[in-house]
C-alpha cells in the first residue's frame, strides 16, 4: 500500500446520501472519521445507524442499503459503503425569492441582497437564510440551510449554506482555517493606487471600547491582515479588490478606513458622504473559491456585479 493513499473514493453524491467507495482495506470507523473530519459527526452518525453496505446485488442506491455498520466492522478494498443524510426540522421559511449561485445536495452558493440579515434575532424580520428554506421547500428538498459564512447586513454578494449536518465540519474547517479565498469588490473615497499590485494591510484589531458597534485598528487586538488591489481610479473614488487573510468582524471596512480610504457609502466608519454620494454600503462580496468536502472538486463561485459597481469595472 502506497503511504498516504487515500482510504475512499467518492461514487455518487444523491439527495438523500452520498455513495463511496474504498480504495483499500479499513474500518468503518476509520471511514467515518475520513469522510466527516469531526469526532462529534461520527458518533453521530453511528448512534444513528447513517452509514451502511450498498446493496450486495450491486445497486449503489441509498433506498437498497444493508444493515447499519457498527464502527469496528471491516470494510474490504472496492466495497461500497452509503452516507444516509439525517435531516432535521426545517427554520422559518420566506416566500421571498432568492438567487441561486450553486446548488448540491452538499451546499448552495446564492447572491445576498443589501438590506438583509444572513441569520435571524429571533425577531420576525426577514433573513437570507428564511427566504434559503423556503426556496428549498418549494424544490421539494428536505435539507435544512446554515450559513458557513455571514455578511454584513448592507454588504452584497456570495453567501455560501451547508445543507447536510454531515459535512458542515469540513466546510467549517476550510473557514477556519482560511483556505477558502474569498475576494470582495469595494469602492473607497478618495485615489488608491496600487500600481495594480497586491497590497497587504497588516493591523490588529480589537472592539472599539467607546461604541459597541465598531471595530477598530489596535496593537492589542487580534492579528488582521487584508490584501488589496487597485482595479480602478475615478477623479474621486478607486475600485479595489480586496482579499481577507483572516476574518475579523468589519476587517475590510476597518482596514480600508485605517488607510484614510473608507468605503463609499459606509456610515459607520466613512466620511461625510457628499448628497450625490451612493446610498449604500459599496462592498460586494465577488467571488469564492473551495474544495468540495465529498468530491474534492475546486469549486470557483462568483456572484454578479451590482450596477453600482459597474461604471467602475475595467
Amino acid at each position: 500500500m502506497t503511504q498516504g493513499a487515500p482510504l475512499w473514493e467518492p461514487v455518487a453524491v444523491e439527495q438523500d446520501g452520498v455513495v463511496v467507495r474504498m480504495c483499500r482495506p479499513g474500518r468503518a470507523d476509520e471511514l467515518a472519521q475520513a469522510l466527516l473530519r469531526s469526532k462529534a459527526a461520527v458518533s453521530r452518525v453511528f448512534a444513528r445507524g447513517q452509514l451502511r453496505r450498498a446493496d450486495e446485488r450491486g445497486s449503489s442506491s441509498p433506498h437498497e442499503a444493508d444493515k447499519p455498520l457498527a464502527r469496528t466492522d471491516a470494510l474490504a478494498a472496492g466495497e461500497e459503503l452509503v452516507l444516509r443524510f439525517h435531516r432535521g426540522e426545517p427554520t422559518r421559511a420566506s416566500e421571498q425569492p432568492v438567487e441561486l449561485l450553486y446548488h448540491d445536495p452538499i451546499l448552495l452558493a446564492v447572491n445576498k441582497p443589501a438590506g438583509l440579515l444572513v441569520h435571524g434575532d429571533g425577531g420576525d424580520a426577514d433573513t437570507l437564510t428564511a427566504r434559503v428554506q423556503g426556496a428549498l421547500l418549494r424544490q421539494g428538498s428536505a435539507a435544512v440551510p446554515q450559513a458557513i459564512q455571514r455578511l454584513d447586513v448592507e454588504t452584497t454578494g456570495l453567501v455560501v449554506f451547508s445543507l447536510t449536518e454531515e459535512f458542515q465540519p469540513a466546510l467549517d474547517a476550510q473557514v477556519a482555517g482560511h483556505d477558502m479565498r474569498k475576494r470582495y469588490l469595494a469602492v473607497v473615497e478618495g485615489r488608491l493606487d496600487t500600481n495594480g499590485n497586491w497590497r497587504t494591510i497588516d493591523a490588529p484589531m480589537g472592539r472599539d471600547r467607546h461604541d459597541a458597534r465598531r471595530m477598530r485598528v489596535s496593537k492589542t487586538g487580534k492579528a488582521a491582515q487584508t490584501r488589496v488591489r487597485t482595479l480602478a481610479c475615478g477623479s474621486s473614488e478607486t475600485l479595489v479588490l480586496a482579499e481577507l487573510q483572516t476574518g475579523r468582524r468589519h476587517q475590510i471596512r476597518v482596514h480600508l478606513a485605517h488607510l484614510g480610504h473608507p468605503i463609499a457609502g459606509d456610515s459607520l466608519y466613512g466620511k461625510r458622504t457628499a448628497p450625490r454620494g451612493p446610498s449604500r454600503l459599496m462592498l460586494h462580496a465577488w467571488q469564492e473559491r473551495l474544495v468540495h468536502p465529498v468530491t474534492g472538486a475546486l469549486l470557483e463561485l462568483e456572484a454578479p456585479v451590482p450596477h453600482a459597481f459597474r461604471h467602475l469595472m475595467p
